[in-house]
């Protein structure tokens, strides 16, 4: 009998201190409205002087491990994905090993597997899918695994990438029989190509990235991924090919968010892909006129094209769309419009924020994930909410640790941005959690990274 598995828990990091975009946006020059409405950003999370990926991952788990009462015992894996690691060959899952044995003893957590996994954005989807499969195989040695998604987007002052920087780390606790999202594994689709959209060598910090182009191949790569999907569904007799709408199977979606209109471009995108050949489609026409043709195009020349973007425009003011949107996008951009950008974390905060802001009951739908990562690669993937969805979404607190946090100035967010600030001189002071203290200079240890938990 086919196990089922699932996410069965969430717990969030995200740094307490942000920059507003309106005032990055009056500092660079650029109309307030340009962020706000153009991009849907409203705040950037930025991480404090003793922060970095790792610090995040490890307060992410512990609350993770805190909330559940889990004991390292409970836990067969300790999975991070990334793609703002702070070393080329030791993985961020070993610092946090050794960061939560600070609380649970020394060796209290030696028995663990600890890989990292490196796609972009689409990363920690991949070690969710690896980590639920060794679940579902029978060979794990404890009950639950732990993959965390952590995250600091972070481009060059004055950039065209700048607004859209963010910070955060979110911890899946995984396990059969959860309590939360029971994952639809047969249906699961990818899609996958080839590509240079953004990357970041390794002796930069900053990431080189093609704004449009990077677009254009996310939506490339995630119809590739939902045809996939559709063509498993169809094959499981869960669709009719033809007749029925994919959408209509879903009850929520959370999409990649580099930026919160870029949700709003791949669900349109999604939408009109799933809608072409079915009655709906010509209503949608009438009103708005006809696609425009792809003769001698590319997926990418047709994705980056003016009429492409123009038809795309009009049909997002269509109440099609709208009712659409708003019944399964909107909710998962509440947080993710006031955190910015998190590659690898921000569709599963996605996940989060509609779990926790969704008013109406969620018990039986299934929720869409839409996850993608430059380079490139998409997975389209589902999950059924499960009755005690409410009881432990409550403990989430997203939305309360954002409303927390201290605004700081441009003059405090460049200093923290160009390594001003020694780790000492945090913004906020590190209290009951983890901290970068020190890095090494012997030639031991020449830029090994100490971290320690700061009561």
């Amino acid at each position: 009998m086919e196990k089922i598995v699932g996410i069965d828990d969430i717990a969030t990091y995200v740094p307490k201190i942000y920059l507003d975009a309106e005032e990055m946006a009056n500092a660079r020059g650029i109309p307030p409205g340009k962020l706000t409405k153009g991009l849907g950003i409203e705040k950037l999370s930025i991480p404090d002087a003793h922060e970095d990926a790792a610090t995040m991952a490890a307060m992410a788990a512990l609350k993770l491990m805190e909330k559940n009462d889990l004991q390292p015992k409970d836990v067969d894996f300790i999975h991070v994905a990334t793609e703002t690691g702070p070393d080329a060959s030791k993985p961020i899952s070993c610092y946090v090993q050794g960061m939560l044995e600070q609380i649970y003893g020394k060796g209290s957590f030696d028995h663990v597997g600890a890989p990292e996994t490196k796609f972009a954005c689409v990363g920690a989807t991949y070690a969710m899918i690896d980590r639920l499969a060794y679940i579902a195989s029978g060979w794990n040695r404890a009950p639950c695994a732990i993959v965390v998604a952590t995250d600091i987007a972070r481009y060059e002052l004055n950039s065209s990438g700048e607004p859209t920087q963010g910070a955060a780390a979110i911890a899946l606790l995984l396990k059969e029989n959860p309590r939360l999202l029971v994952y639809e594994p047969k249906f699961t689709g990818f899609g996958t190509v080839d590509d240079r959209d953004f990357f970041r060598p390794v002796e930069r910090k900053t990431a080189v990235v093609d704004g449009q182009y990077s677009i254009a191949c996310y939506l490339r790569d995630m119809r590739i991924a939902v045809d996939a999907y559709k063509k498993n569904m169809i094959n499981a007799g869960v669709l009719k090919s033809g007749q029925d709408s994919l959408v209509d199977k879903l009850g929520l979606a959370s999409f990649h968010s580099p930026f919160p209109k870029m949700v709003q471009y791949a669900f349109a995108d999604f939408l009109a892909h799933d809608w072409r050949n079915l009655p709906r489609w010509k209503t949608i026409s009438r009103k708005i006129g006809p696609e425009p043709s792809r003769e001698g195009m590319t997926d990418v020349e047709y994705y980056v094209s003016d009429d492409h973007k123009n038809f795309r425009r009009k049909f997002t003011k269509t109440e099609e769309f709208i009712k659409e949107y708003e019944e399964k996008i909107a909710d998962s951009l509440t947080a993710l419009r006031i955190i910015g950008n998190s590659y690898t974390a921000s569709v599963w905060l996605g996940v989060a924020s509609h779990l926790e802001t969704r008013r109406d009951d969620l018990t039986g739908k299934r929720l869409g994930i839409g996850s993608y990562g430059s380079g490139s690669s998409a997975i389209v993937c589902s999950f059924i909410v499960q009755p005690e969805y409410k009881e432990v979404a409550k403990g989430i607190k997203l939305m309360k640790n954002l409303a927390e946090r201290q605004r700081i100035s441009m003059d405090v967010y460049e200093d923290l941005h160009e390594g001003r600030r020694q780790l000492n001189e945090s913004v906020i002071p590190p209290k009951n959690e983890f901290a970068l203290v020190n890095l090494g200079t012997q030639s031991h240890d020449h830029g090994y990274r100490y971290y320690r938990y700061i009561k």
